[in-house]
């Protein structure tokens, strides 16, 4: 990291410093809280991304794209069902609450991160109905296969080895779940199913193990990160599982996460190159049940845009 930029991060850490005490009491809490919300969410303060994410970032008032896009698609949906898959420490999962007939789902890989969103999830005021799934999300179960982390920084954990530059990363060997073997379907026949996934590049290989319950379901609205480096480093072609997605899903970008503004998609070139010189998408995709009208799943403060 360049000095100036290293000075820029210090100086915004001590401005930040009084008002993570004043909320806290200490710059390194255990437990936090996001704007909007009263649950605790537990956390690591030795990993670096809780403290951005999870401590940084709610002093400042930032609320996430995908947490918006969690809580609001939440209260216009009402689902049956709301899977969170590659939950981290529970940005979405426990920083929403739920209605009392919503089942909800957290599928998370990095072992080191369940005893966190268990006390999380025992401290949640509907934690009864939030059921935690450790393992690999994939398209076939296993008994042991690597995932790759790091310890000061849990976002990049993945199955995908290529894709860590870090000399921190561990290895470990955990299961691999489909998602259709956890999720019963008769839990989401003829009904309204909500999901996020964010699982650095492996999310094809989630989709190959979902569609009984996608058939399933009456709705499914979905918020996935697609990163075509990723997809490709994980063995995937990243035009032919857009394909796949576009024959299954209405498909929409987020044109502007924090002012909630969707751009319909409609080919693969419509999506924005993030680096010119490696011609690299990165954006988050919303995914809705092709041929869905869109007055049944948009709620009232987000908007379609015109290219």
């Amino acid at each position: 990291m360049k000095p100036a930029k290293r000075l820029e991060r210090a100086l915004k850490s001590l401005l930040l410093a009084p008002k993570i005490l004043l909320r806290y009491g200490t710059l390194s809490p255990t437990r936090v809280k996001f704007d909007g919300c009263d649950n605790w969410i537990h956390i690591d303060p030795q990993d670096r991304r809780a403290i951005k994410k999870f401590v940084n970032d709610p002093v400042r008032r930032r609320v996430s794209p995908p947490l918006a896009y969690w809580r609001d698609f939440l209260a216009k949906l009402v689902p049956t069902v709301a899977v969170d898959i590659g939950v981290n420490y529970g940005e979405c999962l426990f920083g929403a609450s739920y209605h009392t007939t919503t089942q909800v789902f957290g599928f998370e890989a990095n072992p080191k991160l369940h005893p966190y969103l268990q006390k999380s999830r025992d401290a949640h005021p509907q934690g009864a109905n939030i059921t935690l799934v450790s393992g690999l999300v994939s398209s076939s179960s296993a008994d042991s296969v690597k995932f790759y982390s790091d310890p000061s920084w849990s976002g990049t954990g993945s199955a995908v080895p290529s894709i860590h530059l870090s000399d921190n990363i561990i290895t470990t060997e955990i299961a691999s779940h489909t998602l259709d073997s956890k999720i019963p379907t008769e839990a989401v026949a003829g009904k309204i199913l909500l999901f996020k996934m964010d699982i650095e590049g492996y999310e094809s290989h989630a989709f190959g193990g979902f569609s009984k319950t996608l058939d399933a379901a009456g709705l499914a609205v979905g918020l996935i990160e697609f990163d075509t480096t990723y997809i490709r480093e994980s063995g995937e072609d990243p035009l032919a599982y857009f394909s796949l997605l576009m024959n299954r899903f209405d498909v929409y970008r987020l044109a502007d996460g924090q002012a909630r503004k969707l751009l319909k998609v409609e080919e693969f070139e419509f999506l924005p190159v993030s680096r010119a010189d490696d011609k690299r998408v990165h954006t988050d995709l919303l995914l809705i049940t092709l041929g869905t009208p869109v007055q049944t799943w948009l709620p009232d403060n987000w908007s379609i845009v015109s290219p």
